[in-house]
């Protein structure tokens, strides 16, 4: 298969910097993402069975970015990294072996908590519901309960590919998932009988697929691992763990906003939680097509700079890439803001799902539009510490961004009466404190951070990306009289692409040629 060749990437994709290759192949699993809640929406719309679903899916996705994304694909580089550089083969080995003995005793562990004690899991995240919704979203949440061990096992192979510089399959392997969801969705309803519980099983089966795809990449790099019960819990591993724990408490304070949020949401009207769901996903494409796979290509870079003690590069890669992740979200977080209502309609209004519910997603949307940026700029800015081995600064960090956020939320939720709306924009603007946190944090840490050049660039790029938009508006309107909401919306994404690439070649922005880096 050419695009997963070992000799760098794929000759496909050799045009382009290690980046936007892991961004391509996102994008790729972006696609089949959508595609996957497209058809959610379609079959179960909008309603108590879905609300109940999508916060029984949001307590193992909360603790996969606690465990799989936020240390066995992350925070294990660095030590992978440094253990693959030795001359002694049985070191990096001896590595893999003792940490997957103890990540799987502890996935086994975790898992038998959610299964047995779903009710009480059910309740902290959403009180608010009534006791039918209670039943079922733990009855789900039970069903679905083997998926942490599957997607952290996976998040695991992501950190040892990673640490090789191995992006692309990775980065791949959620098309495997998405596609195993879909195939369990459409073969009940052609052939059986669609419901709610089949969803739950759905789940599980494209975890498996995600994990079983990525097993012969990591046989082909000689990365196997297997048990080790001979002091698996040794100096080394102990000094992993040492670091992994402040990171997992400050992720949990992080991620603690997905709690607060869906707490407050169970209290509001029915469809909220799924409204403010679906709105995530739309944001979470630039996210995870630009922000997570820079930020995964350039941790091994940090980590060798900072071992090196080469902190003028260490500061002027974070420098280059923010300013990268600048040039490429900005766009994004003001088209959904502009276009943002006719993309909901297009993608969501049908079947079961409303022209209503689309709106109500929309205005979700928009919100969280406006902390795009900044969320983009936390998880870039966080790989620094990781790379300096510094989680505490994270943890103090993430804890005031959660009492910021539970304020908020409070305030403009309920104080304001702007409902799920509310819930969105207090994530959007304790995103923004968190960011501005870390950022002035992190050059106290390693000099050369340039704080006011970021700021600068950034009104640069919005003003470039709200003259391309409207151009694109006006230009589409002016030469097409067709009733298609989506053909408009396409032609009008194609012209604002071409202007903002006009513009930004006018400008001699540099960030467009490290596309093709």
């Amino acid at each position: 298969m050419v695009i997963f060749s070992s000799k760098g990437g794929g000759k496909i994709f050799n045009i382009f910097s290690s980046s936007i290759k892991v961004g391509i192949l996102t994008f790729i699993s972006r696609v089949f993402g959508y595609l996957r809640d497209l058809i959610i929406t379609f079959f179960f719309g909008a309603n108590f069975e879905t609300d109940a679903f999508y916060v029984a899916f949001r307590i193992p996705n909360l603790f996969r970015r606690l465990l799989a994304e936020g240390t066995l694909s992350t925070t294990l580089v660095p030590f992978f990294t440094e253990a693959q550089l030795s001359s002694d083969t049985n070191i990096f080995r001896n590595l893999r072996n003792n940490i997957f003995t103890l990540v799987f005793f502890g996935l086994l562990f975790i898992t038998g908590i959610f299964y047995y004690f779903s009710s009480e899991l059910i309740n902290i995240f959403a009180f608010g519901f009534d006791l039918k919704t209670k039943e079922l979203s733990a009855d789900l949440l039970k069903n679905m309960s083997p998926f942490l061990f599957l997607i952290s096992l996976s998040a695991l192979n992501m950190g040892l590919l990673n640490s090789i510089n191995k992006f692309n399959a990775p980065a791949f392997s959620p098309v495997l998932m998405n596609l195993g969801i879909i195939a369990v969705i459409l073969f009940s309803y052609f052939y059986f009988s669609l419901n709610i519980q089949v969803l739950s099983y759905a789940v599980l089966f494209g975890a498996l697929l995600q994990y079983a795809f990525q097993v012969p990449f990591i046989l082909k790099n000689n990365l196997g691992y297997f048990f080790n019960f001979t002091n698996p819990f040794n100096n080394k591993t102990r000094e992993i763990f040492l670091v992994i724990f402040p990171q997992i408490f400050g992720l949990a304070v992080y991620n603690l906003n997905i709690l607060v949020n869906t707490q407050f949401a169970s209290f509001l009207e029915k469809g909220s939680i799924t409204y403010l769901y679906l709105a995530e996903r739309l944001i979470e494409f630039p996210l995870g097509v630009f922000a997570v796979s820079v930020a995964t290509t350039i941790l091994p870079t940090l980590s060798s700079q900072y071992l090196k003690k080469d902190y003028i590069a260490f500061s002027q890669t974070i420098n280059e890439k923010l300013k990268f992740l600048i040039f490429l979200s900005t766009p994004f977080a003001l088209a959904f803001i502009l276009l943002g209502q006719d993309l909901c309609s297009v993608l969501y209004a049908r079947g079961e799902f409303s022209i209503e519910d689309s709106l109500s997603t929309y205005k979700a949307l928009m919100a969280y539009s406006f902390g795009l940026i900044f969320v983009a700029g936390v998880r870039l800015l966080t790989q620094g510490f990781y790379a300096a081995r510094n989680t505490k600064i994270p943890v103090i960090y993430g804890a005031y961004n959660l009492g910021i956020n539970f304020l908020l939320c409070y305030i403009l939720a309920f104080y304001l009466n702007l409902g799920f709306f509310g819930l969105a924009l207090a994530s959007s603007i304790s995103s923004i404190f968190l960011f501005l946190f870390l950022l002035f944090r992190l050059r106290r840490l390693i000099k050369g951070i340039k704080i006011y050049e970021f700021i600068k660039y950034l009104i640069i790029i919005a003003l470039i990306s709200f003259a391309s938009i409207f151009a694109g508006i006006y230009i589409v309107n002016l030469l097409f009289d067709s009733k298609s909401i989506l053909f408009l919306l396409i032609m009008t994404v194609i012209m604002s692409i071409i202007f903002f690439t006009f513009i930004s070649k006018m400008f001699r922005l540099k960030e467009l040629r490290m596309i093709f880096k």
